[in-house]
């Protein structure tokens, strides 16, 4: 079908972007000049009945607490709805209730000169599958042209191949071959693929040097500045948030900032967190560089003379299956203008049939096995298509890489298994000297030139990227610097996060518990299970008791001021923009004349290590980095640390005792960590410190001295642990920039290989006995007393 034959002066094109596309560069190569405008459906039916935008979403989100995804899904459905019409379905009288409701509170947008506009105009459309009923009532009231495809082949024929692999590799051949012939690379194009098939296609086909397009871009949600925005946003402020990413690229700013204005109308910041997140996650990124490529697109695309391959021609993939989930089911829909889901079924069925015989060059593929049995479609027997066995082309190689790969995999079959291809010696005679069972493992060093370049934005370190390169430097490579550990929220660190920002609502002022913990969880982006929500409930005790207990510890605080959440963040000298940033949870100080007297504490609801004993090695350097942080802020002058403590938060292992439960619930509350040796500053802070009500193990004996259980350091000892923990810092920025990420997990005496402890990597660098460094065991703070 030649669409140019339909297109004339005076139209509307209601078309996709790939069709108005393909249009308008052949009227551009035809040098034709008409008076045509173009649509897409959405946009016309925006237009010709009503459209919804923003303030819409955020008039349902704002006044029913509808999720956003909810609140567009209800704005959708109302094109299905006449308000004219009494429905007996409680869920169309609810979308009639609610758009009559948006349209007096002009949450609804219509264009009532539109309809007049659209009577001067021939309608053309063109390239979809298949209409709603009710579109295809207005477009036949005006009269539309409706295309439908004109069918080219009479005989097909598809290629049966036994798994995924051996289809891909196959098209990969047979458009390595077409290149070879000169068929251009934008002439190429592959469709019907589902997600699946992604990764596979991605590989084979960088193994062959053939650039993909496959339209899976990421998005704007994903990237790490977007993250920053959104963290600071729901801490702080808008302006503190924008503040926050500046410095990043400016693109990515740029779309933050135009997708942040929309909403520019809105003041509650949780309902501004939902709006922005659902329109961070729908705006996608397409970084794809290659100006030829072979492009992976949908089957109702416009082809004249393209190559295309429909691949994955499976049960299941085409024809695309429909499902009874829509809001408005097949039960209901007998009282709207839509078709059933069966009749959907054979509609896009039929549209499928005319679009793949409209395809000049077309090759049709299909798989027995992907990650689990597969089918070929029924449409093979209803088109009569011929299936032949597809056989890989062994003996031209167009990609040694995927060969060297085969081979190996054959050789792992024939030792492990016995198992002997009839390909094996094809393989054998060509690459029968390959290293096989051997590898190295090490690191190979990068141009610290080209690191720089790549973190020409700036590096920013914190308390665990430090840890994870003195853990390992190639540990801090895959996860900080190649980021490839991708961070999924468990429900363990969820219940942190929901700690954390309780405790500083309502320490910080008088804040109601249960509608602290509704705020946060509504202004997050995560389902809750019936379970975890019963969780949750029984957790409010829990953190009842947290609050009243740490108000109690506050009495016996002499130190008069609180900081909460606190942000530091210190800029380290180097070739590019490098800064150390470190979030305390609570800084409480108090201002003398000569001094101020600061403590630090720090929630946990896991593990809490307060341990020293590894600070030599720049290992659990959490609370060391606190006091690094504070020396170095602008916060105080003449700081003098009264101690430094974590606060285990959550009762996770309560154990037997002969005690009450409160009064072990009330000892797990207890600061642990370290003290001023001094009393006259350490009874600043605590004032119950000789039998502490505040602080672990912290008592005095009889004869004065401190118990063995205190744990008290000199103001010298204080320093020093800062001095060592700079110097370490500093060492590890270091190497980082100069690209230093051998393999080197480090094992402390012969059973404790922390290195490797709770690295997802482990299976990932093959390490070896001689990659691990061997640090001594320390029993004891004495490198602390010394000036070294």
């Amino acid at each position: 079908m030649d669409i140019l034959n339909y297109i004339q002066n005076k139209q509307i094109i209601i078309c996709e972007n790939n069709y108005k596309e393909y249009i308008l560069k052949k009227l551009s190569e035809n040098k034709t000049f008409l008076d045509v405008l173009f649509f897409t459906k959405h946009e016309f039916f925006s237009r010709y009945l009503f459209r919804f935008d923003e303030r819409s979403i955020h008039y349902l989100v704002e006044k029913y607490n509808y999720k956003v995804n909810i609140a567009k899904m209800y704005l959708n459905n109302l094109y299905y709805i006449d308000e004219s019409i009494e429905y007996n379905n409680y869920k169309l009288k609810h979308l009639v209730k609610l758009k009559e409701e948006l349209t007096n509170e002009n949450k609804l947008f219509y264009d009532h000169l539109f309809k007049e506009f659209v009577s001067n105009y021939q309608i053309l459309v063109l390239g979809y599958p298949y209409l709603e009923k009710y579109e295809e009532k207005i477009f036949n009231n005006l009269n539309a042209n409706i295309l439908d495809e004109s069918q080219k082949n009479n005989s097909l024929e598809a290629l049966e191949f036994k798994t995924m692999e051996e289809e891909i590799n196959y098209v990969a051949k047979k458009i390595a071959t077409m290149i070879n012939e000169g068929i251009e690379l934008n002439k190429i194009k592959i469709t019907n693929i589902s997600s699946d098939y992604y990764l596979e296609l991605q590989r084979i086909f960088k193994l062959y040097n053939i650039p993909i397009k496959i339209h899976d871009e990421s998005s704007l949600y994903s990237l790490k500045t977007t993250q920053t925005f959104l963290e600071t946003l729901k801490k702080d402020n808008l302006e503190l948030a924008i503040l926050a990413i500046k410095k990043s690229d400016a693109e990515i700013v740029k779309k933050i900032i135009n997708i942040t204005n929309k909403y520019a109308f809105v003041s509650n910041k949780n309902t501004l967190y939902k709006l922005l997140v659902e329109e961070f996650k729908n705006t996608k990124i397409d970084n794809f560089k290659f100006q030829k490529y072979v492009e992976v697109v949908d089957l109702f695309s416009p082809f004249t003379n393209e190559f295309v391959f429909v691949m994955n021609f499976n049960v299941g993939s085409i024809p695309s299956i429909f499902k009874d989930e829509s809001f408005i089911t097949d039960d209901v829909k007998n009282e709207v203008q839509a078709y059933l889901t069966n009749e959907l079924f054979k509609i896009n069925k039929t549209s499928t049939i005319k679009k793949i015989k409209s395809i000049k060059n077309i090759f049709i593929t299909y798989k027995l096995k992907g990650k689990i049995e597969s089918y070929p479609s029924s449409l093979i027997n209803e088109m009569n298509i011929l299936v032949k066995k597809g056989v890989v082309d062994k003996l031209n190689s167009y990609s040694r890489k995927n060969d060297l790969l085969t081979y190996t995999k054959l050789l792992d079959n024939y030792y492990k298994y016995g198992l002997v291809s009839d390909d094996l010696n094809l393989y054998y005679q060509t690459f029968y000297d390959i290293p096989y069972l051997t590898y190295q493992n090490q690191y190979t060093l990068i141009n610290d030139k080209s690191l720089k370049e790549y973190l020409h934005k700036g590096l920013t370190l914190s308390y665990s990227a430090i840890n994870n390169y003195n853990l390992c430097a190639f540990r801090y490579y895959i996860s900080n610097i190649l980021k490839i550990d991708k961070y999924e929220e468990s429900f363990e660190t969820f219940i942190g996060s929901l700690f954390h920002q309780v405790l500083e609502k309502c320490l910080n002022k008088e804040s109601d518990i249960d509608a602290e913990i509704n705020n946060y969880i509504t202004s997050i982006d995560r389902e809750l299970s019936s379970k975890e929500k019963f969780f949750i409930s029984m957790l409010k005790k829990d953190l009842e008791f947290v609050i009243k207990t740490i108000k109690e510890q506050h009495k016996v605080i002499g130190l008069d001021k609180v900081l909460y959440e606190q942000v530091i963040k210190k800029e380290i000298e180097a070739d590019i923009p490098v800064v150390f940033m470190g979030i305390i949870d609570k800084v409480l100080y108090k201002v003398d004349e000569d001094k101020t007297n600061v403590a630090i504490i720090d929630y946990k609801t896991g593990n809490i290590d307060i341990e020293l004993k590894y600070l030599p090695y720049g290992l659990s350097l959490q609370l060391p980095v606190y006091l690094y942080l504070i020396k170095h802020s602008n916060l105080f002058e003449n700081i003098k640390f009264s101690g430094f403590y974590l606060q285990h938060i959550l009762d996770n292992d309560i154990t037997r005792s002969e005690e009450s439960l409160e009064n072990v619930k009330l000892n797990n509350l207890k600061l642990r960590g370290y003290s001023n040796e001094e009393i006259h500053t350490l009874v600043e802070f605590d004032e119950s410190y000789e039998n502490s009500v505040l602080i672990k193990g912290m008592k005095l004996k009889q004869n004065g001295e401190f118990s063995h259980h205190a744990k008290v350091l000199s103001d010298n000892q204080i320093e020093k642990i800062i001095t060592i923990t700079e110097q370490n810092i500093a060492e590890v920025t270091k190497k980082i920039l100069q690209a230093d990420f051998n393999i080197n997990p480090k094992k402390i005496g012969y059973d404790n290989p922390v290195g490797c402890k709770y690295c997802n990597f482990r299976d990932l660098c093959f390490k070896k006995t001689d990659d691990y460094v061997m640090l001594e065991e320390i029993e004891n703070l004495d490198f602390l007393n010394t000036d070294e």
